[in-house]
């Protein structure tokens, strides 16, 4: 017996909502540049706009949305850690307003509400850092940036009275993320002395 025919309109309405979903960011985030701050090396992203797609849809719908990055220095072998920061910024949206508040949770939590996605997303990447302190300036080394949207089922796993779990950090990231969840993951080879360093924020 033969199956009805699905109604076009609901076949093209969910390609659309699929097409939606899927994450842009692999295709837009490409370059990663790195800012010599003071001490601290930040990764620039300059084509990362990670308040977007599924993320979006979740602030949208009142929920709030934690984000995890992850600056790592490699050794020039690519393979051994120098050092490696964790960070976490919880994200949330006014409907009414249509401005974002953004948290940064720690021992002097900061937060900064009013913004706009693009400024949400800048303040985010500017408190994503990893410090250069004891590294050759003419010594090759690795940096990678890892940022991701965690599930609420992990929080607990992740965040305890303590702070920051960083065994439970670097088991999350070492899990390859769902096709559906947003994972942004850039790395380049440089050198201190080759980098122009600003002075500290203070």
């Amino acid at each position: 017996m033969a199956l009805p025919a699905r109604d076009n309109r609901i076949s093209r309405r969910s390609w659309l909502l699929a097409g939606l979903a899927i994450p842009l960011f692999r295709a837009r985030a490409e370059s990663l540049e790195v800012s010599f701050d003071g001490d601290n090396l930040r990764p620039v992203v300059p084509g990362l706009h990670f308040l977007s797609g599924k993320a979006l849809e979740r602030l949208r719908y009142a929920d709030t949305v934690l984000f995890l990055s992850q600056v790592t220095i490699f050794r020039e072998d690519h393979a051994t850690v120098f050092r490696q920061v964790p960070q976490r910024f919880y994200v949330s949206y006014d409907v009414w307003e249509e401005r974002f508040k953004v948290t940064i949770p720690g021992a002097t939590p900061e937060s900064r509400w009013g913004l706009t996605a693009i400024q949400a997303e800048a303040w985010c990447m500017e408190n994503a850092t990893v410090s250069a302190l004891g590294m050759a300036p003419d010594q090759y080394f690795w940096l990678r940036f890892d940022l991701r949207t965690a599930d609420p089922k992990d929080f607990s796993r992740l965040v305890s009275d303590s702070g920051i779990s960083i065994r439970a950090f670097i088991e999350l990231f070492s899990r390859p993320p769902g096709p559906r969840d947003p994972h942004w993951m850039l790395e380049t080879r440089m050198r201190l002395r080759d980098l122009r360093r600003t002075p500290g924020r203070g």
